[in-house]
């Protein structure tokens, strides 16, 4: 229960949140502390991130709609209404358009950015440029993301629960091979088409657990294969708890296909090759005794992702099952707060507003 006296502000967020409804006008809200400030249009998000605290501890929350993207250098929680429209879970789509870039310009580390609920059809770009701008504990949940690319040093970067369409590249080859990717970690997401280049760093570290890997389409001119990986020889991964697969549009001769490069570690895997009975660990299945509805991996907004009954060799090393479903589990629906109780009572000058926030 908390006790706020900012009625004023709160009555024009909710006659925002209705202009929303019937003119399909984009809101942003920012808060910091008790003081919460409004910004509606495709602008919405940039105006809200030039005025949040260079301390950190701001919180913007995006309604449906569509926003501009803009650049992230500052400490700040991001929460939209969804990555798509879906009338069972109650989750809309905030739609981010156009290239985000999250860090600073100069060398200073920024840390703690968090990003929640929203579909980025441009390329997330992680870090600043030429290696400036190194990142600390960002985080991005329940996301889908067109694709992204590693401009700076990051550590402890993290997706849960999201959507990857294209490529997730490292710009080492930009940049002298400096950029150095400290634990960058999947977990619950589904990789469509998925593909990592240019990790060169011997320090580079991934971490792949409970995901679905659809290995990206690419042959490559010299060996005529197809690889997870290109031009990423001492990225080290780890995969555990995961199903990788191939995309349902790749070739049916798979004779000569390379599951990792030398040197990446697997564990409590199933892969989905055709040809090879079993690799450092993982297990070959036919892609149609996977999922209950006979598809392969990809992604789209009706598939539950449900296994077919699971064998002992399947079982995830934390006790839940593998894929998307075990571990953390699967959910589109963002942690936005929902008010509930509220009451208003005036007070002299003031107006006193008494409510209960849960997050859903």
């Amino acid at each position: 229960m908390k006790r706020l006296n900012f009625m004023i502000v709160v009555a024009g967020l909710m006659v925002c949140m209705a202009a929303k409804a019937q003119n399909d006008v984009a809101i942003a809200t920012l808060q910091h502390g008790n003081n919460v400030s409004v910004f509606k249009g495709p602008g919405a998000l940039a105006n809200a991130l030039a005025a949040a605290d260079e301390g950190g501890g701001d919180v913007i929350s995006l309604s449906e709609g569509s926003f501009t993207a803009a650049d992230i250098t500052k400490p700040v929680s991001i929460y939209g209404a969804g990555f798509e429209k879906d009338n069972t879970n109650g989750t809309l789509l905030t739609l981010i358009s156009g290239n985000m870039t999250v860090g600073r310009t100069d060398s200073e580390l920024l840390s703690g950015v968090h990003i929640e609920g929203v579909y980025l059809d441009g390329q997330l770009k992680i870090g600043g440029v030429e290696n400036k701008g190194p990142l600390k504990d960002f985080r991005v949940v329940k996301a889908f993301i067109m694709s992204m690319i590693v401009q700076s040093t990051n550590e402890n970067t993290s997706f849960d629960q999201c959507v990857i369409q294209g490529t997730m590249d490292c710009a080492s080859n930009n940049n002298i091979y400096k950029t150095v990717v400290v634990d960058l970690y999947f977990s619950n997401c589904v990789m469509n088409r998925g593909r990592f280049m240019y990790y060169y760093h011997a320090d580079n570290s991934i971490v792949m657990d409970h995901c679905i890997f659809n290995v990206y389409s690419y042959t490559t001119a010299q060996h005529g294969v197809w690889y997870p990986f290109e031009n990423a020889p001492n990225t080290i991964l780890t995969l555990r708890n995961s199903l990788y697969l191939l995309a349902s549009d790749s070739p049916n001769s798979e004779s000569s296909y390379t599951i990792w490069p030398s040197g990446s570690k697997i564990s409590n895997c199933i892969s989905d090759n055709g040809n090879i009975a079993k690799y450092d660990g993982c297990h070959t299945v036919l892609r149609a005794e996977v999922f209950k509805d006979g598809e392969d991996g990809m992604y789209n907004s009706s598939r539950s992702f449900e296994l077919n009954e699971q064998p002992a060799a399947w079982a995830a090393t934390d006790g839940s099952e593998i894929g998307i479903r075990g571990g953390n589990g699967w959910s589109k629906v963002p942690a936005t707060p929902v008010v509930k109780n509220l009451s208003v009572t005036p007070d002299g000058t003031n107006l006193n507003v008494t409510y209960e926030a849960e997050v859903r």
